[in-house]
């Protein structure tokens, strides 16, 4: 081989090996890459509830869903509690803001008619004449105090043009809450037919409980209407015990059946407590039920606090990068949720920078925290800095 050619062979070498390295080193960095550590924590501890003897009870939290259940629940006679779902479509379809009154409705010879079987059937209802005027807030007030039947009937039948169209709406309504053990069969709960369960009715609680005029009306004692005057709320549980509301329900085939709402107050936030208990049969089912569902929510309601979630020693996640650097995620500081003990704290995660290099102490990713309906969302700081990799490494990659 000639001087020449071993010359020539070398400097394409060199060139190539020259290549290859500008290559390299002008390659794009690759981005940093998050592996979590944390998906979900418990609170320490366990929520213990005193649930009746009998029937069937749920008790949930107006943001945090149902908490805790008996056991084996079956669907059931409601009875009024039926009203609660009736009044959730009245406001889905006329909403209402306090202080307003809504529509006016003028009472028919059919609303009569309707009146006079349900006295005759022993229903509770609100006593109307042709001609009368209730404006919506007086209708949702006759249904959900006095307890009309009559109101729930007209509600259904205005909405919807007939009562089997509205009972297919409150069903559809049903399902897309989730409300997956109940089936109703007309606007009132007199029919045993219509059933559900105590892990259902805390749904639909809860949804009604987040609309406010509905909130100020099932706590109110007593509302006057034009032909039948002052009605009382026949929530006898109102106002004692820390009760706020919501609904009563009691026929013979439903028995005795309340749900309720009880406001605390944690560190000067205010929560609701909701409690359901269904199918109390005693000599007083009724009454029964109110104290079983105070008792029930009394054992369990200084347990909802504020609870300090700290840092896992690994982080909540880990960031790494293809030249072996690291670091971990973690908060700023402890992060606090309002709960109770067994509560689940569901983690998610986001990376929205991934460029080096990176400072100890920046917050290239968020951390959404989910307790129920409640989310925080809380940036994660890494615990080292980041560099860019060396000379050597970006030639051997």
């Amino acid at each position: 081989m000639s001087r020449l050619l071993r010359s020539i062979i070398v400097a394409v070498i060199v060139l190539a090996i020259v290549v290859v390295g500008i290559v390299q080193l002008t390659r794009p960095i690759p981005p940093v890459a998050m592996k979590t550590n944390v998906k979900q924590v418990s609170i320490p501890g366990k929520l213990s509830p005193v649930f009746p003897s009998q029937g069937e009870a749920a008790i949930g939290e107006e943001s945090l869903g149902v908490i805790q259940e008996t056991k084996s629940e079956q669907p059931v006679p409601i009875a009024s509690l039926t009203k609660m779902m009736t009044a959730y479509l009245l406001l889905q379809a006329k909403p209402l803001k306090v202080g307003e009154n809504g529509p006016t409705t003028t009472i028919t010879q059919h609303d009569v008619q309707v009146y006079n079987k349900d006295v005759a059937n022993g229903d509770s209802v609100l006593k109307v004449q042709v001609g009368e005027k209730l404006t919506e807030r007086q209708l949702l007030e006759g249904l959900l105090l006095p307890s009309g039947d009559n109101i729930a009937t007209l509600i259904g039948e205005q909405l919807s043009g007939s009562l089997s169209k509205f009972v297919a709406k409150m069903n559809a309504t049903a399902k897309s809450l989730g409300m997956t053990n109940t089936h109703y069969t007309d606007a009132s709960g007199v029919s045993p037919a219509t059933v559900s369960t105590a892990h259902d009715q805390i749904l639909i609680a809860q949804q009604d409980m987040k609309n406010p005029v509905f909130r100020k009306i099932v706590a109110m004692p007593q509302a006057t209407f034009p032909v039948a005057g002052v009605q009382y709320n026949v929530d006898y549980m109102l106002g004692k015990n820390g009760i706020t509301g919501i609904k009563t329900g009691s026929t013979n085939q439903a028995g005795g059946c309340f749900v309720s709402s009880m406001p605390i107050t944690v560190k000067g936030q205010q929560h609701i407590l909701i409690g359901a208990v269904l199918g109390q049969k005693t000599y007083r089912s009724l009454r029964s039920a109110f104290n079983n569902n105070v008792k029930m929510l009394d054992s369990v309601k200084s347990k909802f606090e504020n609870y300090t979630i700290h840092n896992p020693s690994q982080g909540f996640a880990k960031l790494t990068t293809a030249w072996k650097q690291s670091a971990s995620l973690k908060m700023a500081k402890p992060l606090t949720v309002f709960g109770y003990p067994g509560m689940p704290v569901k983690f998610g995660y986001d990376l929205h920078s991934k460029q080096v290099p990176m400072k100890a102490g920046s917050s290239p990713a968020k951390m959404t925290v989910q307790t129920g309906d409640v989310t925080q969302t809380i940036p994660l700081q890494t615990s080292a800095a980041i560099t860019k990799p060396k000379l050597l490494w970006k030639l051997r990659r």
